[in-house]
């Protein structure tokens, strides 16, 4: 639990009294292999959603030999409007941070082997958290190091408000808020400039997957990428998918080489 905003660990219950709060499909996980392993994966979610869209990854995984774990972060995940609209604009960059830094001791208390994976949001926090030297391997897609000029602009006019605007629902199953926030807008705007700037410190193999299609993360994240981590760096495309790539079409694919990325170390 963080000062301001409740979060789920993947390694606890979730408590008797948020069961009714949180989307069901929308819980954390743990995935746990059979004979036990000694390597897990820790899977971030990205913004506005719930470890729902990254268990296709904890999964694939799984199905290797590595345990997968995901969270929920904080400010997210609830399933009534008037909680989605009470709790996600409290979130913060460094509670964010935080919270993840404390699956990972989590982690490192379990397992020998720590990797991370994020997506888009948990991306970035990824990307940081690798930075920090805390993973022994990281993989990302679509790592949400720059935000689309539309939501720049907003916060540029709109930033000090508590102003929330509805968004399209996507063509696919996943339990999002239909909404984006000012002031969540302004903690993920912050977790991508830290992210950013600390790129050249990460030491560790990091795997790097996009499109050319996404329409929210440009790709030129993926050159920033390049010329801050020319040694360590492995980047693959899938343009048949959009932005929530684990979801789209190529999915199971991504899916699978992420694990095959894992399941080398």
């Amino acid at each position: 639990m963080s000062e301001h905003l409740p979060y789920f660990s993947g390694f606890e219950s979730l408590a008797v009294q948020w069961t009714d709060k949180i989307w069901s499909r929308g819980v954390p996980f743990w995935l746990r292999a059979e004979p036990k392993s000694n390597r897990v994966v820790l899977c971030l979610h990205g913004f506005t959603a719930t470890p729902f869209e990254v268990r296709p990854v904890a999964q694939a995984c799984l199905s290797r030999g590595l345990d997968g774990v995901g969270p929920l972060l904080p400010g997210h995940g609830f399933q009534e409007l008037a909680d989605q609209k009470l709790f996600f604009p409290k979130m913060t960059a460094e509670g964010m941070l935080s919270a993840v830094r404390r699956e990972l001791e989590l982690a490192r208390s379990h397992y020998e082997f720590v990797g991370i994976f994020g997506h888009s949001m948990g991306g970035a926090i990824a990307l940081k958290m690798a930075a920090e030297g805390r993973v022994d391997a990281c993989a990302v897609t679509a790592p949400a190091l720059k935000l689309p000029p539309r939501a720049v602009i907003l916060l540029a006019l709109f930033g000090w408000a508590n102003i929330s605007i509805p968004t399209q629902p996507k063509p696919f199953d996943n339990p999002v808020y239909l909404f984006d926030n000012c002031p969540a807008g302004r903690a993920l705007q912050q977790l991508a400039r830290i992210a950013r700037s600390d790129l050249s410190s990460i030491t560790c193999p990091v795997l790097a997957i996009h499109s050319h299609r996404d329409d929210l993360v440009s790709p030129v994240v993926i050159n920033w990428m390049e010329k801050q981590l020319p040694d360590n760096l492995d980047v693959r495309w899938f343009d048949d998918s959009g932005h929530v790539m684990i979801l789209d079409v190529n999915g199971e694919e991504i899916s699978q080489a992420i694990a095959d990325f894992f399941s080398q170390f």
